[in-house]
């Protein structure tokens, strides 16, 4: 029940960042309130959902709610295709965390000063050297299997446990890319490759982004933690709407709940942790944080690109769901001057071909004939490249569409620059340089500006209130009780996953609020 005093610390998200944020701070004896707009998902009825996902094709994570869910999009004239967000989110406890790939990786020691390494993007008033030791601790608290590699920034502390073998099908691109003078690296996973924690080491259901065995990381283990401390209450179902704020500091949060009741909560600080585009949407709808214009700006994503051909030899792709074999040859150098990181991805899919000649409506004998004949031959393989911030890549208010509540939906517009472009046209080069290095015919690109689902920027960080949102602690200028935290703060994306570093600011901040 809620309590009639000010809690210390009021999370709005339980997600990555505020789930971990949450373990902490209750861990160290703060009295911690949490409010998640979406449900929860009970761990044992994974296989459940599974099935009815499989067999009657109802979602993998029913996590949306009529009325409450809803955005509107204008990108279709810059990517090509309509961005559907709730394609690349889940909001419930455990947030995107639910569905991931599960690739952990620290950002690369250049992400953090672009600008004045490459005159491109904008630099963190952070560096590396700032998270290392948050890395380390965030790959210990989430358990991360991986092997120490020449591509990868300097550590202090070694990977929690050992890396995964090399799968079948990645192996065989090592002497493909040995002869084309390319490095390949293994890949880190919060994922065990052995027990950790009480908890499974993977089985290979090749579920990856379900993973019935808990080996594979969701920020809920992190959320259980804080309400077992006794410190910590979960609201689920539960949306936030307006901060409220007296004198530059704030003083309550009032919410909103699917059964029609309202609720003010109070506490001596608050954390923003909703991810980019609902914690940009909760700000301007608080008229907070915006004196400096940045707020909504510089949305990002990781692109993706993809190729593919097919192959004498047969293969049998997926065995164990995830990708193991990477490259980021083309990550940095003197490229980097004209174009944004790529990081290259080995065996990044598979290719039906009862899906693809059916939906051509090609049945019976000549479908069966197509399938024998194509199955398993397809090779692909595909990248990641960098979204440089964008003023006019945003997140704004639709003052035309409302959610439940009455309250404007988040419109979404993504841009994309000269340089984005040219990225994109460099990765595709290397892409057929590959495929082509490999013998394949009939090579062709399967994905443009694909989603790689990660949403970066629009609060971003700055040692200057006139050029973003939360100054370098993750506090929103000129408010002295507010932070935001997570991806949404993020000044560049680089090419690597994001959700090691959002891990990593939230430690940061648990240390600064309760030390």
């Amino acid at each position: 029940m809620l309590s009639s005093k000010p809690y210390d610390l009021c999370i709005i998200g339980a997600g990555m960042a505020g789930s971990m944020l949450a373990a902490v701070a209750a861990r160290r004896g703060m009295r911690v309130v949490v409010i998640e707009a979406g449900p929860r998902f009970d761990f044992n009825r994974r296989l459940d959902q599974l099935r009815r996902n499989k067999v009657l094709g109802e979602p993998l994570w029913p996590w949306e709610s009529t009325g409450r869910d809803v955005y509107t999009d204008s990108s279709k004239d810059e990517l090509g295709y309509s961005y559907t967000l709730n394609r690349s989110r889940v909001k419930a406890v455990g947030g995107s965390t639910l569905h991931w790939g599960g690739m952990a990786q620290r950002l690369q020691v250049s992400d953090f000063d672009t600008a004045s390494r490459y005159g491109l993007g904008l630099d963190w008033p952070i560096r590396y050297d700032d998270l290392e030791s948050y890395y380390g601790w965030a790959e210990r608290e989430i358990g991360v299997s991986g092997e120490p590699l020449r591509s990868d920034p300097p550590r202090s502390t070694p990977f929690p446990m050992p890396g995964f073998p090399m799968r079948y099908e990645d192996a065989a691109w090592v002497p493909v890319a040995q002869k084309l003078g390319i490095d390949v690296d293994t890949v880190s996973h919060a994922r065990n490759s052995e027990p950790y924690k009480g908890r499974s080491p993977c089985v290979a259901y090749s579920v990856c982004n379900l993973c019935p065995s808990g080996a594979r990381y969701s920020a809920h283990f992190h959320m259980e933690e804080a309400e077992r401390s006794g410190n910590c209450l979960l609201l689920t179902e539960t949306v936030a709407r307006r901060i409220d704020t007296t004198g530059g500091r704030v003083t309550s949060v009032q919410v909103g709940r699917l059964d029609g009741s309202e609720l003010e909560i109070r506490a001596k600080h608050f954390a923003v942790t909703a991810h980019a585009v609902e914690s940009a949407r909760l700000m301007l709808l608080s008229g907070l944080g915006n004196q400096s214009d940045q707020l909504g700006r510089n949305l990002m994503e990781h692109w993706y690109v993809a190729a593919g051909g097919f192959g004498e030899e047969r293969n049998f792709p997926g065995r164990i769901g995830f990708t193991t074999l990477e490259s980021h040859s083309f990550y940095d150098g003197p490229e980097r001057h004209d174009r944004g990181a790529i990081k290259v991805e080995f065996g990044g899919g598979s290719r039906d071909p009862l899906m693809v000649h059916s939906s051509g409506g090609v049945w019976g004998s000549p479908l069966a004939a197509m399938d024998c004949n194509e199955f398993g031959h397809w090779i692909d393989v595909g990248a990641e490249i960098e979204h440089l911030p964008n003023p006019d890549s945003r997140v704004t208010l639709d003052l035309e569409k409302r959610d439940v509540f009455g309250d404007p939906a988040p419109h979404i517009q993504f841009a994309l620059s000269e340089i984005d472009h040219r990225t994109h046209r460099r990765a595709e080069e290397i892409l057929v340089t590959l495929l082509e290095a490999r013998g394949l015919r009939d090579i062709r690109q399967t994905i443009a500006f694909g989603r790689a689902h990660h949403h970066m920027g629009t609060c971003r960080m700055s040692a200057d209130p006139d050029m973003g949102v939360v100054d370098p602690d993750c506090r929103v200028h000129g408010v002295e009780n507010l932070y935001i935290v997570g991806s949404s703060v993020f000044p560049t994306g680089g090419a690597r996953q994001p959700t090691l570093t959002i891990a990593a600011l939230a430690l940061r901040l648990a240390d600064r609020l309760t030390g």
